[in-house]
Parts: structure tokens; sequence; C-alpha cells
């Protein structure tokens, strides 16, 4: 059975934990929603479990047909990163719904406000 390395398995370490720590660091100063930092820190939290359970990398890339583990890695990154980016467009959309409706809404208060007849303020017309 293949095993990662002992400086390899160090390094990867380091960098997963530093990217945990990144990630904690940009939620603390309110730069990272809290709405993403759990997509985010699940991909630190898979960098520190592929490391620690490579044997499981080792079964996924038999299992699927791979030669190599990193041809997996690769293929993981690439869904994880078509996911990120379907959710990422879902978010566009929806903000681009609401800045249309308040655009049209301010619009609309921006008319009435200008306008002086009593056909834009029913609220103001007189009693008959």
């Amino acid at each position: 059975m293949i095993m990662i390395q002992p400086r390899q398995f160090i390094a990867s370490i380091i960098i997963a934990i530093a990217l945990l720590a990144l990630i904690i660091r940009l939620v603390q100063k309110g730069r990272l929603d809290i709405a993403y930092c759990w997509v985010w820190l699940g991909i630190g939290l898979s960098a520190i479990l592929v490391v620690v359970r490579y044997e499981w990398l080792l079964a996924l890339s038999d299992l699927i047909g791979v030669v190599t583990t990193t041809t997996t890695l690769f293929l993981i990154a690439f869904f994880v990163l078509l996911l990120m980016t379907l959710q990422f467009s879902l978010v566009i959309s929806q903000h681009r719904r609401q800045i249309k409706k308040l655009s049209q809404e301010v619009a609309l208060l921006r008319g009435a406000a200008t306008d002086p007849s009593p056909a834009a303020h029913p609220s103001a017309a007189p009693d008959s």
C-alpha cells in the first residue's frame, strides 16, 4: 500500500490548518459571510481528512478506476468548484432580482415625491 511521505504529510497538515485559521480570521473580521464560511470550513476539514486518512483517497481512486490520487483530487476539486459556481450564480441571480425590484420601488417613490398632482397622491385627494 502506498503511504504519504512524512514531509508531504507535515506540509499538507500545515497548509490545511493555515487555511482553517484564515477562514476563521476572515469570519471574525467580517470579511467572509457566515453563510459561505461553512463551505470553506468543509473544504479545510476535508483537506485535513484527506491527509490523515490517505487510504480513503487511495480507495476512492481505485473505485473510480484512476491510476494516481492526484487525478482524483483534481476531479473532486473540479466538482467542488462547479458546485460553488452554481451556488454563487444562484445568489447573484437572487441579488439581481432584488436590485431590480428595489430600483423600481425607488423610481416610483421619486416619481411620487416630485409629482405635485393629486392623482399622484391618492390619499391626499380631497373628499367629494
